[in-house]
């Protein structure tokens, strides 16, 4: 509270008289009131969020880590893993501007973003399937061209090295895709994502694979008809996949002496992506002799969405590294081929980018294009001379894969999570004088929060973090802050960091407040006491918590005025705790009625709080903060359907 102030609350009654049919009465809003009635001042909404990862068999594809990102900052907003149903079924709360938000998988073999948006504050989207994409997605996230919805049956002409298999349609996609497609089966993604992780420098991980001994060809040792299955792709660019043959014992010592290029895909891109393409698209390359070596080409970008050819002057990527554009030997290389046993198939992974980039651009990961060739019979290749994939590991047997553990060697934790980000802050601003009204600068107490959790590989919450930095203290009354959880004080085991000044807080032996039915915490009771105004408040739990309990952050927030533990001041709309003085309500200007649930609410419907899940500036001292934000008034009257992002 401002010094200015402390004369009119010691001079005000704080509890005024009720009429017994009080609480009976629906109130009209006055003609001067800011807002209308029941408008509870929230500029956040809560969406309910289902994701389905599944194969292009329609398996579910569980333990797999999702991010969700708010599209404007870029700022990560949940992370959570699928279940065992491929499934990903969670409440979230976010700014109520946020209308899309970009789903990233962090799982090679699915698109690697989709822009997706709200229905009606509900998000249902199957990333995969039969499909490749269902649901509430929109476009690409990626800066990709659209796909067409013409079709043609022409086979257009190149220049005499290169031809195409047969016709395809205007986003590049082959009309001589095979009527059986080829099944990327859970167990197949599961291998290729230890084997060639999304970002993860294959050099670091598998040297193997790029060692000069390692076959990037397939060799028929048998006559036999050769397929080639589109599992994936995670490139900026629209490519093209080909191939090119010649005997075994005779390769070609320059790419001029190539006989022949032909265009398998065309367009090697997703539906929805950039292409028309779904996991499990498959051609068959043709039949061929024994000792006949079968090698691949990717030119990068070059699918041509206004020419609908592919551009046979862009760079090109061979299998044949000699052929390739780098100078440097060992960075030559730019396909990988690996058998995976399971189906007796060869994954093809493709590097689209020449790896002497000097802009950080080329990861070397080798997952830009991702295929698998097969041949029938099955023996016509000779498996011993390849590179296998590598095998899945979950050292700590919670059924999540090492390689997206963040705790491989805890079973009882799998991965963190953040509210309102881990990248940034959320925002509470407090005016300290209720029940009296004041200046609505909302910078008697402003405090920013972070929620960290650590979850398990069910998503249930094992332990808990509230990191508090107190931004703004312009007040004169040494005030307290308190948060009150959603679950019984019995749930916790421990907290730690609370920093307690004054004798007026009484703790439970697991340090949440005594005499309270939800667990409460107080970060601090007197902010002019705190030599420090980062706070972090630790929660182990006695057992895992269910993510749906925990959901709400940031809770049931609240300033505990100038020590005086009965005085709270909460959020507009929320519920007071078991230990305020309920007598105070409706007295002064506060406009509260306990009867139907209207708390915090003063005259003309102004509030005594804000919450932002993003940084907020106070407005400067004496200023309201409808005056220093020419949309707040608009906002408040529309009872928050316009200018939902007026503190912009």
């Amino acid at each position: 509270m401002k010094r200015y102030l402390l004369v009119a609350l010691l001079l005000s009654a704080f509890i005024a008289c009720k009429k017994e049919d009080e609480n009976n009465i629906v109130e009209p809003s006055p003609a001067e009131s800011i807002a209308p009635n029941g408008f509870n001042f929230s500029t956040v909404k809560t969406v309910k969020i289902h994701l389905s990862l599944l194969s292009n068999i329609n398996e579910p594809l569980a333990n797999v880590p999702v991010t969700l990102h708010n599209p404007r900052t870029g700022s990560q907003l949940l992370k959570a893993l699928t279940d065992v149903k491929g499934n990903i079924d969670v409440s979230l709360n976010i700014a109520s501007y946020i209308d899309q938000v970009v789903v990233k998988v962090g799982y090679v073999g699915l698109p690697e973003e989709v822009l997706a948006y709200f229905d009606n504050n509900q998000l249902s989207l199957t990333i995969g399937g039969t499909n490749g994409l269902a649901g509430n997605f929109i476009v690409s996230a990626s800066n990709k061209s659209a796909v067409s919805g013409k079709s043609t049956q022409a086979v257009r002409t190149l220049s005499s090295q290169f031809s195409y298999l047969g016709a395809y349609d205007d986003n590049g996609k082959p009309k001589y895709l095979t009527a059986q497609r080829g099944n990327v089966t859970a167990d197949l993604l599961n291998f290729i994502n230890v084997s060639l992780p999304s970002t993860i420098d294959v050099r670091t991980l598998h040297p193997e694979y790029l060692l000069d001994n390692a076959k990037q060809t397939l060799d028929l040792v048998k006559d036999g008809a050769v397929y080639l299955s589109f599992i994936s792709e995670s490139a900026d660019f629209t490519n093209s996949i080909a191939f090119y043959t010649y005997p075994t014992d005779h390769p070609p010592t320059s790419a001029s002496e190539i006989a022949e290029i032909k265009f398998a895909f065309p367009n090697a891109s997703l539906a929805g992506l950039g292409g028309a393409l779904v996991s499990g698209d498959r051609v068959k390359l043709g039949d061929f002799k024994a000792g006949t070596s079968v090698a691949f080409m990717l030119i990068a970008n070059g699918w041509d969405t206004n020419t609908k050819v592919v551009k046979t002057d862009a760079v090109k990527y061979y299998s044949t590294k000699a052929f390739n554009p780098e100078s440097d030997d060992a960075l030559k290389a730019h396909t990988v081929l690996l058998h995976y046993a399971k189906d007796d198939l060869f994954v093809l992974g493709i590097e689209d980018l020449n790896r002497e980039r000097v802009d950080d651009k080329c990861d070397h990961d080798f997952n830009d294009a991702l295929l698998y060739a097969e041949t029938f019979p099955k023996d016509a290749i000779r498996k011993g001379d390849y590179g296998s994939l590598d095998r899945p590991e979950d050292a700590d047997g919670d059924g999540v894969t090492d390689l997206f553990d963040e705790y491989p060697n805890d079973p009882k934790k799998a991965y963190n999570n953040y509210f309102p980000s881990k990248d940034s802050w959320g925002t509470l601003a407090f005016e300290d004088n209720w029940p009296l009204k004041g200046d609505y600068d909302m910078n008697d107490l402003g405090i920013n929060y972070r929620y960290s959790y650590v979850s398990n590989a069910s998503n249930q919450v094992v332990e808990m973090t509230a990191d508090y930095k107190v931004t703004t203290a312009l007040a004169y009354f040494h005030n307290g802050f308190g948060v009150e959880l959603p679950f019984a004080p019995s749930v916790v085991a421990s907290t730690s960091g609370q920093v307690k000044s004054k004798n007026y807080i009484q703790t439970n032996a697991n340090g949440t407040e005594a005499g309270q039915s939800k667990a409460v915490i107080i970060p601090f009771d007197d902010q002019k006491a705190l030599a420090n105004n980062n706070i972090s408040v630790k929660l182990v739990f006695t057992s895992p918590q269910a993510a749906s309990i925990l959901s709400n952050a940031p809770y049931n927030p609240f300033l505990i005025s100038d020590g005086r533990r009965s005085h709270e001041i909460h959020l507009p709309g929320k519920t007071p705790t078991a230990l305020a003085d309920q007598a105070v309500f409706g007295s002064a200007d506060d406009k509260s009625n306990l009867g139907i649930g209207k708390y915090y609410i003063g005259t003309n419907n102004w509030p005594w709080a804000l919450q932002f899940t993003e940084p907020f500036n106070y407005p400067a001292e004496g200023k309201a903060v409808n005056d220093a934000y020419a949309k707040f008034g608009a906002w408040a009257a529309s009872g928050g359907t316009q200018f939902t992002d007026w503190y912009k």
